[in-house]
């Protein structure tokens, strides 16, 4: 049967639309053994291993300079008291990369989830996740001389870096896509891996 809630016939296709449920939080490989491929897993989230948690709020990087070769005085004289104003209220979210493979947005405050990303050099490695062998394989048990267990997963060395963050003064774009010109902007890179080379994302914050 096909649809949202059940799998198709087409094997490969079915593991494509089981690994994309899968990073969403859907325990498609049936880590608790009770065959529901649609609920969602107890525990989401991959390992954090490496990656630095670093939390961003509103725009407060130094003013303070003692002479005109500091990042500080480059600040003061492009108005970026205008962007910490305008940002004053922006809400704290913690960043961190998983070994899953995904950056994640977390809200500081209530901590929920805000969203995740997976980078594109990540997204060719998702498929090292499935593992079959792992099928009835993890914490088997026997009832009634009836033996079952839950399934499992490979770890990958997904987004290990650690996120940084910096307010920059550079072009980009609004949310529709339309080019503006030169403004302070919140910048956060991530350092994900792929067979042992470093790739850096950018993501603009605001």
């Amino acid at each position: 049967e096909t649809g949202d809630k059940y799998v198709g016939n087409n094997g490969n296709d079915d593991d494509i639309k089981g690994l994309i449920k899968f990073m969403k939080g859907n325990d498609y490989f049936d880590y608790n053994g009770n065959c529901n491929v649609t609920e969602v897993r107890d525990h989401v989230m991959g390992d954090i291993y490496h990656s630095q948690l670093i939390e961003v709020g509103p725009p407060d990087a130094n003013l303070d300079f003692s002479n005109t070769n500091e990042e500080a005085y480059y600040r003061s004289i492009n108005n970026y008291q205008g962007f910490m104003s305008k940002h004053a209220q922006r809400e704290n979210i913690i960043y961190a990369g998983s070994n899953s493979g995904i950056l994640h947005a977390i809200n500081a405050t209530t901590g929920k989830e805000e969203w995740g990303f997976i980078p594109p050099f990540i997204g060719a490695l998702l498929p090292q996740i499935v593992n079959k062998g792992y099928d009835g394989k993890i914490d088997q048990t026997t009832v009634d001389g009836v033996q079952t267990g839950s399934g499992g997963t490979n770890p990958i060395f997904g987004v290990d870096g650690s996120p940084v963050v910096h307010d920059v003064l550079i072009e980009g774009w609004d949310p529709t896509g339309a080019e503006q010109g030169k403004a302070w902007r919140t910048i956060l890179f991530a350092v994900s891996y792929t067979h042992l080379r470093a790739h850096e994302t950018s993501l603009h914050l605001v």
